[in-house]
């Protein structure tokens, strides 16, 4: 009764989504075309593909070019207080406090309406380049090229629509694509990854593919911002939490830096956490005897001014995407659009 019920809804979803793309191509609904390039980096998935990281190495490769980008988010999920930005009401997402760390002098808008969001970039920031987070699915907004991340731990959302699946729209439209971002890639075997290459040509056979690994850089500590080694993990016995789109990736990339992971706990993507949820953490990382805890950057921005009194030492896995194959077609694909 439960699989009828999901393929229903799927296939009223599915309709809605496929009406709406076809109303964009016949120009009924119209797309908004801003004076500047605009570049989108999305997925076709429910759940994390990797997009933040690739977001902001793409905005650091323009960057580095000399050019002024902004980077446009609709904020879902925006609900955590901040204060003196005026930008975005003192609200925010864990995407944002992200980047504000990691690329601090690249401006990051969070507005629904991201045609106005790019106006605004371009009055107040002189932007020449916008990167649209999350756009795949946004087509308001004309853009020049679409980046598409897929996970190579699921790359094609178990096949169906949601809610029967996580795709958030039919396979077919990654027709659409400009360039695809095969993340994850060290966490698959060679012939898993070369069938996922095999049906993205049978799908899409005109668009590239770039492979990506998410690299561990260093641990931080979330008392005092101290560094460590990645090698310090070697043999660490760690306890491990995080509210991220693809919590399995996090674990692997624990494992392949060496820790024992002796208990895991994954929360919904974007979860908020509570100091009693934080402190109940603590005491389950007690019972399994861990020397440490684990969790990801996303998590560490949320709990940094979270008042709880941690028994073992809380480190930040960082990380950042590093193209492992294809380099070249990444680098002429952006060239493209910046000459």
């Amino acid at each position: 009764m439960l699989l009828k019920s999901l393929y229903s809804l799927s296939k009223i979803y599915g309709f809605v989504v496929k009406t709406r793309i076809f109303f964009y191509k016949k120009s009924v609904l119209r797309s908004v075309r801003l004076p500047i390039p605009v570049i989108s980096v999305g997925n076709i998935t429910l759940g994390g593909t990797g997009k933040t990281p690739v977001v902001e190495y793409v905005a650091r490769y323009l960057q580095k070019k000399g050019k002024k980008v902004v980077i446009l988010s609709r904020g879902y999920t925006a609900a955590i207080k901040q204060k003196g930005d005026s930008l975005n009401k003192n609200i925010c997402n864990d995407e944002y406090l992200v980047f504000q760390e990691n690329i601090p002098d690249i401006p990051h808008l969070l507005n629904k309406d991201r045609a106005k969001s790019g106006l605004h970039a371009i009055r107040q920031f002189q932007a020449q380049y916008l990167l649209l987070d999350d756009g795949f699915q946004h087509l308001r907004l004309a853009r020049d090229m679409d980046i598409v991340t897929i996970d190579a731990l699921n790359p094609f959302g178990l096949g169906h629509i949601v809610p029967r699946g996580m795709l958030r729209e039919p396979l077919k439209e990654l027709k659409r694509a400009d360039l695809f971002v095969l993340t994850h890639v060290d966490q698959c075997g060679l012939d898993e990854i070369q069938a996922i290459i095999d049906q993205l040509r049978e799908i899409a056979g005109h668009v590239p593919v770039v492979e990506t690994v998410h690299k561990p850089l260093w641990l931080e500590s979330l008392k005092d911002h101290e560094t460590a080694d990645i090698q310090v993990l070697q043999g660490k016995r760690v306890f491990a939490f995080c509210a991220i789109g693809n919590p399995e990736s996090f674990r692997k990339s624990i494992d392949g830096a060496g820790g024992k992971v002796l208990g895991f706990h994954a929360f919904p993507d974007h979860h908020i956490y509570t100091a009693s949820e934080l402190q109940t953490l603590n005491a389950e990382a007690q019972r399994v005897g861990s020397e440490a805890i684990m969790i990801t950057q996303k998590d560490r921005v949320k709990i940094k001014n979270v008042r709880v009194s941690w028994d073992f030492p809380v480190w930040t896995l960082k990380i950042e995407i590093r193209i492992v194959r294809g380099n070249e077609i990444f680098e002429n694909k952006i060239n493209a659009i910046l000459n």
